[in-house]
């Protein structure tokens, strides 16, 4: 009885999920046709698109041209800083890109403006599992409905940015490396790089850590995931790793508008923007490596603090960043919150729900004040990856030294 029952419960649950879903494609759909756009998305299905239908490699000039008449309506003028489209990515993301080449835009762009809405939803609930932090119902609504509609939240998806998935890869990774599924989290790592500004630095530490405390399948896992990712692209497509970079040398001629993070900072004094840029740089990625050496062989919540630090650290000094790739710092701020409400209860609840609102209006309102046509103000690049960083610089010590029970306290003393 009891069978039947629990039967007949998923077979509702999952027609609930299901129509869901589809009420949030028709829902898409009808924004797309409302509101043209999504060139970030159009560029990686141009690509798609002619590689699947037409056998043509997607860095071929031919494709960004495509790219550039249908978001102009005529070829692009790079020294006026409009988008080339390149196609841009490594060809291994067209795991990701190769199914929606297969429609029309209008229905693949809604297509995958729904799957980086689901993806922005589970980014929400991994981040809140990898803080360990156990909130009411209502609360981790609340949560989900920040990770999808804040301000990087809700741009990713507008613009159809693969920085919402990615940064599921890469949050859903560290999680598995804390319930030690190693393996997997090393294959997850490997897809990570179809985006390789935001896994450059969080792809040598976790190797480099996974070697000190002796975790070799997660090496294992990167190294096979990887492996096969290069040898089966290079047969479906020869030498498409020049072609890539043959896009990738032209990118910032037509991106340079806004550069790092930290760079954007060195610019609000322009007469010491030269010599302080790098000095800036320089100094991120020192601090970074010395808290590297600091994680070597310690334990998971050691790593996990490092781990976040490297995301933000990433966020602040990558060559070129963009707002959407912000996405990825809601584990970040996750753990922030958690660590705020263990340690002073109900004050660190009132700091959460202030943090959110502020996150929530602010971001928006910023956007808002500082919008230039229909392009961000360098202003946006500025507030998250700092409020992280001074976040986790003030949580470091109770997060990776968590207060233990007496009994703990009392075996110990009695070593």
């Amino acid at each position: 009885m009891n069978k039947d029952r629990n039967f007949w419960i998923r077979l509702v649950f999952l027609v609930l999920l299901v129509g869901m879903i589809a009420g949030l494609y028709l829902a898409n759909f009808q924004f797309v046709q409302q509101n043209p756009g999504g060139n970030d998305f159009l560029a990686r299905w141009s690509g798609a698109r002619y590689w699947v239908m037409e056998g043509v490699s997607p860095y071929d000039p031919q494709v960004s041209l495509a790219s550039q008449r249908a978001i102009y309506g005529r070829p692009a003028d790079a020294s006026k800083g409009e988008d080339i489209a390149h196609f841009v990515y490594p060809l291994h993301s067209m795991l990701f890109f190769a199914p929606f080449g297969l429609f029309e835009y209008p229905v693949a762009r809604a297509l995958w403006m729904t799957l980086l809405e689901i993806c922005l939803v589970l980014l929400g609930v991994v981040s809140l599992r990898l803080a360990d932090w156990r909130v009411s119902p209502w609360r981790m609504a609340i949560l989900l409905m920040f990770s999808l509609l804040w301000y990087h939240g809700a741009r990713t998806v507008i613009i159809g940015q693969f920085a919402g998935l990615n940064a599921l890869l890469i949050t859903l990774a560290l999680f598995l490396i804390q319930k030690k599924q190693d393996f997997a989290a090393g294959v997850l790592l490997a897809l990570s790089t179809a985006k390789p500004q935001m896994a450059y630095l969080m792809l040598p530490f976790v190797f480099l850590w996974a070697i000190s405390v002796r975790r070799r399948d997660i090496i294992g896992g990167m190294l096979v995931a990887g492996g096969l990712l290069l040898a089966a692209t290079l047969v479906l497509l020869p030498g498409w790793p020049l072609q890539w970079l043959g896009q990738l040398m032209d990118y910032p001629n037509y991106t340079s508008r806004i550069g790092s993070v930290l760079s954007t900072v060195a610019n609000t004094m322009p007469g010491l923007s030269g010599r302080l840029s790098p000095f800036l740089h320089a100094v991120a990625y020192i601090y970074l490596l010395v808290e590297w050496v600091l994680a070597w062989g310690k334990d998971e919540r050691w790593f996990m603090w490092t781990a976040l630090l490297t995301i933000v650290v990433t966020n602040l000094a990558a060559y070129r960043t963009a707002t959407t790739n912000f996405v990825m710092m809601l584990p970040v701020l996750f753990v922030i919150f958690r660590t705020w409400e263990a340690r002073w209860k109900r004050a660190g609840k009132l700091a959460v729900w202030l943090s959110l609102i502020i996150l929530s209006v602010g971001l928006w309102g910023l956007f808002l004040a500082t919008v230039q046509g229909n392009e961000e103000a360098a202003a946006m690049y500025i507030p998250l990856p700092f409020l992280c960083l001074f976040g986790l610089w003030w949580v470091r010590w109770w997060y990776i030294h968590p207060p233990r029970v007496l009994v703990d306290e009392i075996i110990e003393r009695f070593r």
